[in-house]
């Protein structure tokens, strides 16, 4: 092995582990641009103890559209932010999310522990669906959200408090 191979390769296996991971590299709304090949998406988390919207901005592949496009976006959204010690409000770590595009609304179907039973109190509540709407009714020609869980249209979370039944839309969440 020639000298100075080692470093070169594993620099080489360092830039490619960094890149294979950049689906979820929240940046804030003063950080650099998505690269060429990928467009920038935004999702949008509540901040705890207001109604204030915190913006993140996350890469994908510029050739996502549609039911594929909302499906990468709610699961960012529902991964959380890639800073655990913010002070944002997140969905439970055991949810998991379906959505697909059906005209201007996106239907997302929740599973796991969040449909089990809500214990936030209804600010949060309020807050996590708030993210939810606004970030996909960022994606192009997306007005609503219907919002479903474990397959099922329900009037609201167990122990919830914002009706589900009908779709979400930004005016659902203006003051």
């Amino acid at each position: 092995m020639k000298s100075g191979r080692l470093p070169r390769a594993a620099a080489i296996c360092i830039a490619i582990a960094v890149l294979a991971g950049c689906g979820h590299q929240g940046k804030s709304a003063d950080h650099g641009h998505a690269p060429a090949a990928e467009r920038q998406i935004t999702v949008y988390y509540s901040k705890a103890g207001s109604d204030s919207l915190v913006a993140m901005y996350y890469s994908a592949a510029s050739d996502l559209a549609g039911s594929a496009l909302a499906q990468y976006v709610a699961s960012q959204l529902v991964a959380g932010p890639p800073d655990a010690t913010t002070s944002l409000i997140v969905f439970p770590p055991d949810t998991r999310v379906r959505a697909s595009q059906n005209g201007a609304t996106v239907d997302v179907d929740l599973s796991g522990g969040i449909t089990k039973h809500y214990a936030g109190g209804a600010g949060d509540e309020a807050g996590l669906f708030k993210s939810l709407t606004y970030t996909l009714t960022e994606l192009p020609g997306v007005t609503a959200v219907q919002v479903s869980l474990n397959g099922q249209v329900e009037a609201a979370l167990p122990g919830g408090h914002l009706e589900l039944d009908e779709p979400l839309t930004r005016e659902t969440f203006a003051q």
